[in-house]
């Protein structure tokens, strides 16, 4: 289960998979895969195609707490004194995504490097501890054994791609596993596992998985597991993204359609 990756000076990355018979380029400046010449869509691209109304709401109630909290009853205020409140307004969901994510990122960064059998220095930062000893805990409870980590993976039959967090096997029982920093886990989580662990089938079909796991570690010291293991729910899950993936596909094809002129 080693990554066969090779590397240039333009930063394009060439994943060997299927045995050689495979070659996935990765353009690190356009950010995207390619095999053979033709432009192959991720896991998460297909599944961006999911709508999220929970972040309309979530970058409303920013704004909200962001220009209340500049603003006082019974007080004046001129034109470019509102102006600046309501222009702090509209950015506040961003800098609240960055502030989150680099929280999530250190988090992300952490675990990798211990999935990789290194000795990662322990965060000052309590929260960040909370949520590390609480994975902790919960790999020496299942006695966890990770086996790889950041797995480029390819399905010939769908044509996609992506790169799977870790697998592992959690009380003797193989798993692909997704690791996230989000507030919650949400239903195309196990989509996104359900593809990788298509791709895996299709590459290495001595492999027998068990099912897909989601690990939430909390950027305020929260910590979630999840797993599915039933295997009707797990093909159900791959149809689903499969119906995203072929949409994704659509709707790029619309974008660049240019239907002639009467």
């Amino acid at each position: 289960m080693k990554k066969n990756k090779t590397f240039d000076k333009n930063m394009i990355i060439k994943n060997k998979l299927y045995q050689g018979a495979i070659e996935l380029i990765f353009d690190s400046f356009k950010h995207r895969y390619t095999e053979r010449g033709e432009i192959i869509p991720s896991v998460t691209q297909a599944l961006s195609i999911i709508a999220k109304p929970a972040l309309i709401s979530w970058a409303a109630n920013m704004a909200i707490e962001c220009v209340s909290g500049q603003i006082e009853a019974g007080k004046s205020y001129d034109e470019i004194q509102l102006a600046t409140i309501w222009e702090a307004g509209k950015k506040y969901h961003w800098q609240k995504k960055t502030d989150a994510g680099t929280i999530g990122s250190f988090l992300h960064k952490w675990i990798e490097g211990y999935i990789k059998g290194g000795n990662p220095a322990m965060p000052i930062n309590e929260a960040l501890k909370d949520s590390i000893y609480k994975f902790l805990a919960w790999v020496e409870e299942h006695k966890v054994e990770f086996l790889t980590s950041e797995q480029p993976i390819f399905s010939r039959k769908y044509r996609y791609t992506g790169t799977l967090d870790f697998i592992c096997r959690l009380d003797g029982k193989l798993y692909v596993g997704d690791l996230k920093t989000s507030s919650g886990i949400y239903p195309e989580y196990f989509m996104q596992t359900a593809a990788y662990r298509q791709a895996r089938n299709e590459e290495y079909p001595d492999e027998k998985y068990i099912g897909q796991m989601i690990l939430r570690i909390g950027k305020e010291g929260g910590f979630e597991f999840v797993r599915v293991t039933d295997y009707k729910i797990y093909k159900e899950m791959l149809i689903g993204f499969i119906a995203a993936l072929k949409l994704y596909q659509q709707m790029n094809f619309l974008k660049e359609y240019r239907p002639e002129k009467e």
